[in-house]
């Protein structure tokens, strides 16, 4: 036997290393095993290489319409290439930010393939063959996902990953998915000026999300020039790739032409060669896991994307916090409905709790107010121009508690973090329309909805 730990942590994503941080703190001798890039999706192929070239796009969509605050601007020539490198620049100084602060926690961190020999041994295998053999008092599996599409063919037919490396711009991006990766890519490239035709095989894209919210993604995108087409479902083995270009068929529909197709029809979870399956536990899918996050085996569990609870950044560290007071046997009460979930699109959306649906369902006497609002904020442009917000809250009648909050705008973050410290601390509505804030801010949004319930 090698080096023995408390916690031995598989993947170094938003999960892991969440995790890595609260054991570390927490007392525990911890170590995390990255088979792959340090950070894991979210540095390098996820959240923030998507906002780092929402970032750039939006700088150079501001800058052509500097001229409406009295600025002549002669623009250089701009590429997708130089701004990919901002985002490796990015994806650079996160993982360095993340190596200083794991040194400084006192946790280790071994570059390997994981793999169980059994509950309580984890063998880390590097890329010269090296083995160490690690025991684990407790371990987490935090490897994430990886798109569900896989491109096997020609280079015009790419997924979510592929689509990050590509260089130069394409004149046509189909997007086949609107989901939240779907509506992200769309935002980004039609900023960029590309054609952008979005298709959705339900009849509304976000369809996991608050009817509202993809409602008004939809509209902004369509205002902007984007094409939304629903309920049109595409065979992948039907889509024609030539050398000039890619032909999109549909029974019953216009054919497509774009130079570029992005499949973004889900993920899957990574769980291969770590040994599972030999442990008794299900992988052939998403692992199954408990409200504790735990396995069917005593001392594993798994958050972040690989258990499919909701493939998105804030989820992870929420189940990455329940596993350790878990583990350090602290109480731990943590509904999954009060963590709050944010997409990067444009406009952003952001929603916490039940909706006005699903509050009713559950027997609520509820109000539902919404509105959109032109906010003013902190930020100095939006002075000059304001920046367009809906806000739509759930109410208790009886209680005067929040039960829910959707935000789409650029925003949308901030407000729905006000309103889940709100929910999670038991504050009344009342209470929080009390409550003296800084204006102009992003906060004002929620407080002039809130105003409106009687």
């Amino acid at each position: 036997m090698g080096e023995n730990y408390q916690l031995v942590i598989i993947g170094s994503g938003s999960g892991g290393r969440e995790a890595a941080r609260l054991a570390a703190r927490g007392g525990l001798r911890t170590a995390i095993i990255e088979r792959d890039r340090v950070g894991g999706t979210c540095f390098h192929r996820g959240c923030y290489a998507l906002l780092t070239l929402q970032a750039c796009a939006r700088e150079f969509r501001d800058r052509w319409r500097s001229g409406r605050f009295g600025n002549k601007v002669d623009l250089t020539q701009e590429t997708l290439r130089d701004w990919l490198t901002t985002q490796s620049n990015v994806s650079s100084r996160l993982v360095d930010a993340l190596h200083t602060e794991l040194e400084q926690l006192g946790v280790d961190l071994y570059q390997a393939q994981g793999q169980f020999l059994d509950e309580r041994t984890i063998q880390a295998v590097d890329a010269d063959g090296m083995i160490k053999t690690l025991g684990a008092e407790n371990t987490i599996v935090a490897t994430g996902s990886r798109p569900a599409f896989s491109s096997k063919s020609g280079p015009r037919l790419v997924n979510s990953e592929q689509m990050l490396g590509i260089k130069s711009l394409p004149g046509h991006l189909a997007i086949i998915g609107g989901g939240y990766i779907g509506c992200e890519f769309a935002s980004i490239y039609r900023t960029l000026g590309c054609q952008v035709t979005l298709i959705e095989r339900e009849n509304r894209i976000l369809p996991g999300w608050e009817l509202e919210a993809g409602k008004r993604v939809g509209e902004m995108l369509e205002m902007r020039g984007a094409t939304i087409q629903l309920e049109r479902n595409i065979s992948l083995q039907l889509i024609e790739e030539f050398e000039e270009g890619v032909r999109i068929p549909s029974a019953g529909n216009p054919a497509i032409e774009a130079d570029l197709v992005l499949v973004a029809t889900g993920r899957k979870p990574n769980v291969e060669e770590l040994g599972l399956g030999a442990l008794g536990i299900d992988d052939s899918t998403f692992l199954k896991v408990d409200d504790r996050m735990s396995l069917s085996r005593p001392g594993l569990y798994a958050v972040g994307d690989v258990n499919g609870i909701s493939l998105l950044d804030s989820t992870a560290f929420s189940q990455a916090e329940i596993v350790i007071r878990t583990i350090l046997g602290q109480e731990n009460q943590v509904d999954q409905r009060w963590i709050p979930r944010c997409i990067h699109s444009e406009p952003a959306i952001a929603s916490v709790g039940f909706t006005e649906e699903e509050a009713k369902a559950q027997g609520h006497d509820c109000l539902a107010v919404s509105d959109t609002i032109q906010l003013v904020s902190d930020i100095e442009r939006s002075v000059v121009d304001p920046e367009p917000t809906f806000l739509k809250v759930i109410v208790d009648a009886r209680s005067r508690n929040l039960l829910g909050c959707v935000a789409v705008g650029d925003h949308a973050a901030v407000t729905v973090n006000i309103a889940t410290i709100a929910m999670t601390s038991g504050l009344t509505i009342d209470q929080l329309r009390q409550m003296p804030l800084i204006q102009p801010s992003a906060s004002e949004a929620l407080m002039a909805v809130l105003r409106k319930v009687d």
